[in-house]
């Protein structure tokens, strides 16, 4: 054998061992995909690329499916944590996701290319609904803040009368004479506003709240078990109608060791 047919036979030896790689795409399309906005979704399209090498085959059917599903649940469990009116982050976290999935779903499949998109009609109806949330946001705010500066008016300077005068005159010597004209209604004011929450009952009031208390107490105590639960329940309704979820809860328990006992 000569030395060229001596090359030619080790090359063309090395080119059969060669593996051949075959290139093979599925694509898909997916929608709707959640948002964090109810009602509005995303849509995606996804294009596989499957390298197959040496004696290796394409994904049949079966395989095909099973990994369009995987990709699925990926993205839905990105899609959530974005806005549809952000669709550019959210396509780069679902491409890192399922760029750290592809091989585990399937070592053929070498890329993913995927498109993700909200159309005009949900992107305008996100853009009015996060309106809404930032307008009732500033709403609430603005009552959160109203009621602050009311508990300080309350707390503060309408808690004792020669305070709430002083307040209500705001350094303008002017208002004096009005002043002398008003006579005890500041007194009155403070009563009113203090009204309920103890701190201006009188030895007479704090008398008749404990003369109250003896009078269920000497009531509830021959009861029956069943005639009692039905006086506790209706105690639970009172209460809850004077918004003392407190009471309610601790009247709640009692009924409930009541009814236990019984």
């Amino acid at each position: 054998m000569g030395v060229l047919a001596w090359i030619r036979n080790l090359l063309a030896s090395r080119y059969e061992q060669a593996p051949i790689e075959q290139h093979h795409q599925s694509s898909f399309s997916v929608r709707p995909l959640p948002s964090s906005l109810p009602e509005a979704y995303f849509e995606a399209s996804l294009q596989l690329t499957w390298t197959i090498t040496g004696e290796g085959s394409p994904p049949n059917m079966e395989e095909t499916y099973r990994a369009h599903s995987q990709l699925r649940e990926i993205l839905e469990r990105v899609t959530p944590k974005f806005s549809v009116l952000s669709e550019g982050e959210a396509q780069s976290e679902a491409e890192i996701a399922v760029y750290r999935q592809a091989r585990r779903i399937d070592r053929r499949l070498t890329s993913v290319q995927i498109r993700l998109w909200a159309n005009d009609n949900i992107k305008t109806y996100a853009e009015d609904f996060e309106k809404e949330l930032r307008q009732s946001a500033l709403t609430e705010a603005t009552y959160a803040m109203k009621a602050r500066q009311s508990r300080y008016v309350r707390d503060h300077l309408l808690a004792d009368a020669q305070v709430a005068r002083l307040w209500w005159l705001d350094g303008k010597a002017e208002k004096l004479p009005e002043l002398l004209k008003m006579g005890n209604n500041f007194e009155q004011v403070v009563g009113l506003v203090q009204d309920g929450m103890g701190s201006t009952t009188t030895p007479e009031e704090a008398l008749a709240v404990e003369r109250v208390a003896e009078i269920i107490k000497d009531f509830l105590a021959p009861l029956g078990a069943q005639h009692r639960e039905i006086l506790l329940s209706q105690l639970s309704s009172i209460f809850g109608s004077y918004e003392r979820e407190d009471l309610v809860r601790d009247i709640q328990g009692l009924n409930g060791s009541s009814a236990g006992d019984g």
